[in-house]
């Protein structure tokens, strides 16, 4: 009989640290709830892309060298009450990238135009 000590060395030869982490709960998982071997791998396909996904958007945050690091709930609203809070929260959710829809931010010299841009991870948001 297999063991999940036999197939973890297996699974981190082929970097798959996703499954690596999940095996022996989704194992558990898979018993309890008397799984297809199928939905099985489905389960642990799904925690090694989670886990890849996370990964690349913290390799390509880091890769952007954003000069500090921000967070959209560090906006100081009270400077200029007129920036319409909810519109910029519903930007950050970044619904507009599913509607391929353009977003121009304008405005006079000093409005704080750019801090948005360099949240990334202003709002939760899962990476596709």
């Amino acid at each position: 009989m297999t063991t999940i000590d036999t197939l973890l060395p297996r699974l981190r030869q082929r970097k798959l640290s996703g499954m690596s982490a999940a095996i022996g709960a989704r194992a558990t998982e898979a018993r309890a709830r008397q799984l297809d071997p199928l939905e099985f791998l489905l389960l642990l396909l799904d925690d090694e892309l989670a886990r890849r996904d996370v990964d690349g958007v913290a390799r390509r945050i880091r890769a952007a060298r954003f000069e500090d690091g921000c967070d959209l709930r560090d906006f100081d609203f009270s400077y200029n009450p007129e920036i319409p809070k909810a519109k910029l929260w519903e930007l950050a959710s970044g619904r507009f990238i599913d509607e391929q829809a353009a977003v121009i931010l304008c405005g006079p010299t000093g409005v704080g135009k750019p801090f948005p841009t360099g949240c990334p991870a202003g709002a939760d948001r899962s990476p596709r």
